[in-house]
């Protein structure tokens, strides 16, 4: 099967990014569409970037989502926001198609500026309480929506999952789930909109190698250094690749 018409300077780019991506999620457990996105962007166009990303992105979620107990209990405590993230992601995939690509770029970058700021100070987000359940649907939609058009679907799905007061857990399963959902949303959305061709789908499962590699050797490098300061330059570098991106298309 043919693979996406890519020069060897952006593959082993895409090989680094990818490997880079799956490290970072293997050993503090967020962030691998941050990094690869934020890289791929770039060098491709935003909507190629997102396209290869859907299978690394659906086989490290599916293994942070079932290396957890108690799927179903997590299921049903957050299922509208996980539903509400799969009907904005078809809405965010329809603006990718007909915004101006530099634009959403930009969305990228600030997005992944606002995650890399929001961990860093670490706000203690009040919880919902009795507002929950229609609060749920709305970020859940709005985190969808983010997801279709620049491919991240973190911001602001995780800080309101992290306020429902979860336990560890839990919480790891459930942003699992809300990753998942995004990556198998976009996969419909970009196949029914003509953005996930064969040529996409057979690199996106080649760059599924390093990703899952990157992905395995954190698990152990987790074991081996301060998780803290890993994620501490983590954070540092997703700020200033976030401010670079909006930068380069603004100028």
């Amino acid at each position: 099967m043919p693979l996406v018409e890519l020069s060897p300077f952006q593959y082993g780019f895409a090989f680094f990014a990818f490997f880079l991506g799956g490290l970072v999620k293997g050993t503090v457990g967020i962030g691998m569409k941050a990094i690869i996105l934020g890289l791929m962007a770039t060098v491709v166009e935003l909507p190629v970037a997102i396209a290869l990303l859907i299978v690394p992105g659906i086989a490290a979620n599916a293994w942070q989502v079932f290396g957890e107990p108690g799927l179903l209990h997590t299921i049903r405590r957050i299922w509208t926001v996980l539903l509400a993230c799969y009907i904005g992601v078809w809405m965010g995939a329809e603006i990718l198609i007909v915004a101006d690509t530099r634009l959403l770029t930009i969305g990228l970058g600030i997005l992944l500026a606002l995650f890399a700021v929001y961990a860093l100070l670490t706000p203690q987000i009040p919880s919902p309480g009795r507002h929950e359940r229609w609060m749920s649907p709305i970020f859940g939609g709005i985190n969808g929506v983010a997801a279709g058009m620049t491919g991240s679907d973190v911001i602001p799905g995780v800080p309101y999952l992290q306020s429902l007061g979860l336990k560890r857990d839990m919480l790891v399963q459930a942003m699992g789930l809300l990753f998942l959902t995004a990556s198998l949303a976009i996969t419909l959305a970009f196949q029914q909109k003509g953005l996930f061709n064969e040529e996409l789908a057979a690199s996106s499962v080649l760059f599924t190698v390093p990703a899952l590699g990157g992905y395995y050797i954190g698990a152990k490098v987790r074991q081996r250094i301060s998780e803290a300061r890993f994620r501490l330059v983590l954070l540092f570098s997703l700020l200033l690749l976030g401010l670079y991106i909006v930068i380069r298309n603004t100028i």
